[in-house]
């Protein structure tokens, strides 16, 4: 908690528990005082004396009831204002709270308490009913809401003080008379008095219907996450509606009947009201280890399906879904592939979007209550980027491992091939040329003639020769000795010297590359050599060679006609698995008519490619 915060809770404490000593010192324990109808607590004039026909007797028990009304307010009132600062809600209640308490003193002697404690007897309702009205942040943000609170402030301000304007408590009949002192009182006249009070009771009623009836529609036509918060305020609110318009009607139509077990229950509801304030503070906070759980889902289930079904039950909202961004449709498609339109907000529902890098990845559609959550929303938005990224990675990994699986067929039959060209080499070149030698030895050997002899070494030793060059060009393109002695500048001049077009070598590499990397560079060299003689019609290549950024940066270019493609089953796709095999890259820049440069980058330290 922050400094603030702390100060917050001391300072609303400090006041609630001023105004709770004050409430308890202020209370006049004399039985005349205890049995006074004037000063039953949160009744105006007409229902307290209406209850006190059964002569209720105020005692500690409705004392520690009305206290811990109060508290409840104030402390459920703290517990919203620290969670959700950005809420009216929180401020409200500890206002209501406050309120509450400090109408307390009207069990007091003093005049001038008594008279601010029945003047605040109902200004706890007006503060609350915005909660009701603009749930769950308690902000209006309809016209007729805001008149209908001003109304209700207007009724429990001047309505509950014009009651008192003409009622004098001390000549009211009553089975206890009263003692209490109104200072408002400007002349008794039992008539007027009374209508005023029928009228400010009507109205009353009047506006807790409405209350009513509002909530219950509201109830009813709201979307299931709407309901999971509303629905312990919506219950305890109708509760308490229901026993207040109860108590009017009865001192309004039956003057008598108001029995002391039926004023108690006015104080249930109103504790566990701002209890459920509380409450739905709690499947907040359970919603979001819901969304905790939720993450349990990645890696067991496809996005798609567990993950979402996991935050529909955590959110209470059935209609959440999780759209993917298209880029080849340029929009959103749903689970079964269609093409959806985000919400434009106007409606129930609305939609944030994902993104990755900058770009958009997927969109969120949820109901539109939760924006009251920003917690909770922050929650579950990274919640979900964590999946989609897992859902990325996952289709990734098995992007590569299929490109693995590829790689080795590739590597397995290059390697196959390989073999076969040697062996046809050694078949079609040097074993001929020393099966000839020995032949032409083997005559010499039977011939009397020395002249002949002569003729048939000369040509035996001269095929011996052929195959003795034959052989070394076969090994140097195996392994070219001159790498492993001089290095990959030297080897490319020797491959240079060996082209059937001309090479053009540029660069130094200081310091010099590992073994692994000289030779991966070579044979990648080589083979775009070799390919651009073969099939570019070019004139020349320039082979550029350096070291950069920690590793080795070679480039082939050609003036050849171009067109060359980097892909699996491609010429090039076997340079690109040598590239891989030591997590380096392998580019290829080849627009028709312009020629092919051809970019790998070997890094000195060898990597996983993954």
């Amino acid at each position: 908690m922050t400094a603030r915060t702390f100060a917050l809770i001391g300072g609303v404490t400090a006041c609630a528990a001023a105004l709770s000593a004050a409430v308890v010192l202020s209370v006049d324990w004399s039985e005349t005082a205890l049995y006074d109808p004037a000063r039953i607590l949160l009744l105006g004039p007409r229902e307290a004396f209406s209850a006190a026909q059964h002569s209720p007797r105020f005692g500690q028990v409705e004392l520690a009831l009305f206290l811990l009304t109060g508290i409840s307010f104030v402390a459920s009132g703290l517990f919203t204002w620290t969670n959700r600062p950005r809420d009216l809600a929180g401020p409200l209640f500890v206002l209501a709270g406050l309120v509450w308490l400090a109408c307390g003193v009207r069990r007091s002697s003093e005049p001038a308490l008594f008279t601010a404690g029945a003047v605040l007897t109902n200004i706890y309702l007006p503060v609350m009913i915005p909660v009701l009205l603009g749930f769950p942040s308690g902000r209006l943000h309809q016209a007729w809401e805001r008149w209908y609170v001003r109304a209700c402030w207007a009724l429990a301000v001047f309505g509950v003080s014009a009651e008192w304007l003409f009622f004098d408590p001390r000549l009211v009949p009553a089975p206890h008379p009263s003692t209490s002192v109104n200072l408002l009182l400007i002349q008794h006249d039992p008539v007027l008095a009374d209508r005023i009070q029928l009228a400010v009771g009507a109205m009353a009623f009047l506006l807790a219907v409405t209350a009513i009836v509002v909530v219950i529609r509201r109830w009813r036509s709201g979307t299931a996450a709407y309901r999971a918060g509303f629905a312990p305020i919506v219950l305890l609110a109708t509760i308490a509606g229901v026993i207040i318009l109860g108590l009017l009607a009865t001192a309004v139509w039956s003057p008598g009947s108001l029995h002391a077990w039926s004023l108690n229950l006015r104080y249930i509801p109103l504790v566990l009201l701002p209890l459920a304030i509380a409450v739905g503070q709690v499947r907040y906070r359970m919603t979001r280890a819901a969304v905790s759980d939720a993450m349990v889902e990645i890696g067991a289930a496809p996005i798609s399906s567990g993950f979402v079904e996991a935050l529909r039950r955590a959110l209470h909202d059935p209609s959440l879904a999780l759209w993917t961004f298209d880029p080849e449709r340029g929009g959103y498609v749903d689970d079964e592939g269609r093409l959806r339109e985000l919400p434009r907000g106007t409606g129930h529902r609305v939609a944030t979007i994902l993104e990755r890098d900058g770009a958009a990845t997927a969109a969120l559609v949820y109901d539109k209550q939760l924006q009251s959550e920003p917690e909770l929303l922050a929650a579950v938005r990274g919640a979900t980027e964590l999946a989609l990224d897992h859902e990325q990675l996952r289709t990734d990994l098995h992007t590569q491992l299929a490109e693995v699986r590829r790689s080795r067929e590739r590597i397995v039959a290059a390697g196959d091939a390989e073999r076969r060209r040697v062996e046809r080499d050694l078949h079609d070149g040097a074993q001929q040329r020393l099966v000839a030698a020995a032949l032409l030895l083997r005559r010499a050997q039977r011939t009397p003639d020395t002249e002949t002899r002569g003729d048939l070494v000369t040509r035996g030793a001269a095929e011996l020769d052929t195959a003795l060059t034959e052989l070394r060009e076969l090994a140097r393109g195996v392994f070219p000795p001159i790498l492993a002695e001089r290095g990959l500048t030297a080897a490319l001049t020797a491959l240079a010297e060996r082209a059937p077009i001309p090479v053009r070598i540029h660069g130094t590499l200081i310091p010099r590359p590992p073994p692994g990397v000289e030779l991966a560079a070579y044979f990648i060299a080589a083979e775009a050599v070799t390919n651009a003689a073969k099939h570019s019609g070019g004139t020349h290549i320039d082979i550029e060679v350096g070291i950069d950024d920690g590793a080795v940066r070679l480039v082939v270019a050609d003036d050849g006609r171009g067109g060359a493609r980097l892909g699996p089953g491609g010429g090039l796709s076997g340079l690109l698995d040598r590239a891989a095999a030591l997590g380096g890259e392998l580019e290829v820049d080849s627009p028709p008519g312009a020629g092919t440069t051809l970019t790998a980058t070997l890094p000195l330290s060898p990597q996983d490619p993954t």
